[in-house]
């Protein structure tokens, strides 16, 4: 008896069976099918890249599930967690990022890890992933076209319709310019667009405190320095090549700029008006046409610009016009899907409305390319479906054709061996499973059994 320890599988990790893998892969050949027939090009790329791909603008929630180590060669390495930067980093590499439209499909698994108490620490630490990306397509035709594609795929593979919750980080953003906060703040406020949403104000407004936004921080040569000389790090990770836009200023004088503005503290007042706005607005979600009514006349109370709400209005329209069922959107102004890159519409697919895990989502991501070293700001959406999610919610197979149910071929003795491979082969031949028996196969599962003896003559037992 082995007195060696059993090595099972790492928590929260699965094994897929034959049956599972099956699914997996039609699902996946259905929605790049779908997605050729639109002009998006099949692209892979590395499971692993630089971990500083990951950290630049995907915000604290991403990368806190980062699977990162230092690989031999010295690289600060990171087991992939999204499909979106590592595409958006080869647009870049091979100059297409910037010069012309655009259009990548992929899957594959991404990799996040998910303590005990964390909200997914139930969930697999290994998906997979299948998306698309559109670079270089502005707003709002293009979130119209991610959208339509989103809703056929989904038709494609025989799911009920699903809803679309659908958010716009860049009316959050335009709304709260006139509160005047700094960008650090703003940003503060829409990492946290879910507590907001969920009435945790106070707790969002003691986290500030303790962040030091609400109070001015000392950064005279006397005393706290180490603060803005962290922040002016944590820039000069972050910018990338500053190129013509620097103007006249060195590369440090504009890091030391927007160190300072970081470290200066925000007004209360101003802080907790933008805080109690967004609360308001964030209780406002479902049918589009009432929620953009109802979220313009909160701006108009508020003395806000309005016609910010057109930049939602007009994705809706987008996407309504290329077959998306207005029925299945619902607007949620408190999403922001948990990633920093976010500059425009967001959206989570959920399989009903009352939904609270997603089966994918996206959204657009305008900044990200500048974040990555190009110098220059490319419009750019996408999206991504839980591959695994979509599989559990496939239809089963009604009727099982011949052709899906194997075969096991015997050879009745030693000496028919060759004539039970022939006929084996030519099961192959009409496009059956067929498989040889090796003198251990059980016959459970087989729909039929052939018995071949040497001199080709057959018996059958069909099962």
């Amino acid at each position: 008896m082995s007195t060696l320890r059993q090595i099972r599988r790492l928590p929260n990790t699965f094994d897929a069976d034959a049956a599972q893998v099956a699914r997996a892969q039609s699902a996946a050949a259905i929605c790049r099918e779908m997605l050729s027939l639109r002009g998006y090009e099949l692209i892979d790329t590395p499971m692993f890249e630089e971990s500083e791909l990951f950290l630049r603008k995907s915000g604290g929630e991403l990368s806190s599930r980062l699977y990162d180590f230092e690989e031999p060669g010295g690289f600060r390495t990171s087991l992939r967690p999204e499909f979106t930067a590592p595409v958006i980093r080869h647009s870049i590499e091979t100059g297409e990022a910037g010069s012309k439209t655009c259009r990548y499909q992929y899957s594959g698994p991404v990799f996040r890890y998910a303590a005990p108490e964390h909200p997914d620490g139930s969930k697999t630490r290994q998906f997979n992933q299948l998306g698309a990306e559109l670079i270089g397509a502005p707003a709002p035709h293009a979130d119209g076209e991610i959208m339509s594609i989103v809703t056929e795929g989904l038709d494609a593979l025989g799911i009920p319709p699903a809803t679309i919750a659908l958010g716009h980080v860049g009316l959050l953003r335009r709304l709260l310019r006139k509160f005047e906060l700094s960008e650090r703040a703003g940003q503060f406020l829409l990492a946290n667009a879910e507590a907001i949403a969920s009435g945790k104000l106070e707790e969002v407004s003691e986290t500030a405190t303790k962040l030091s936004l609400l109070t001015a921080k000392d950064t005279s040569a006397s005393g706290g320095t180490g603060d803005i000389k962290q922040i002016e790090q944590v820039l000069d990770r972050s910018l990338g090549p500053l190129g013509a836009n620097a103007g006249s200023r060195t590369r440090a004088e504009v890091i030391a700029r927007l160190a300072r503005k970081q470290m200066a503290a925000d007004d209360p007042a101003k802080f907790e008006s933008a805080l109690s706005m967004l609360s308001e607005l964030m209780t406002v979600s479902g049918d589009p046409d009432k929620a953009l009514d109802d979220g313009r006349r909160l701006a108009v109370s508020a003395k806000l610009d309005e016609k910010c709400f057109m930049l939602l209005e007009q994705v809706v329209e987008s996407a309504v016009d290329q077959g998306v069922d207005r029925s299945t959107i619902s607007i949620r102004y408190g999403l922001a899907r948990g990633v920093a890159y976010y500059t425009g519409m967001v959206f989570d697919i959920l399989e009903s409305p009352d939904a609270t895990d997603s089966l994918g989502g996206g959204g657009r991501y305008d900044g990200l390319t500048r974040a990555l070293g190009l110098d220059a700001d490319v419009p750019a959406l996408g999206f991504a479906y839980t591959l695994d999610a979509l599989v559990k919610l496939m239809p089963s197979a009604s009727d099982e054709t011949a052709n899906s149910n194997p075969v096991l071929v015997r050879p009745a003795d030693d000496t028919a061996w060759r004539a039970a491979a022939s006929v084996a082969a030519k099961l192959r031949e009409e496009g059956r499973v067929a498989v040889l028996d090796t003198g251990n196969d059980d016959t459970a599962g087989f729909s039929r059994v052939i018995t071949v003896d040497s001199s080709d003559g057959t018996t059958e037992s069909v099962r």
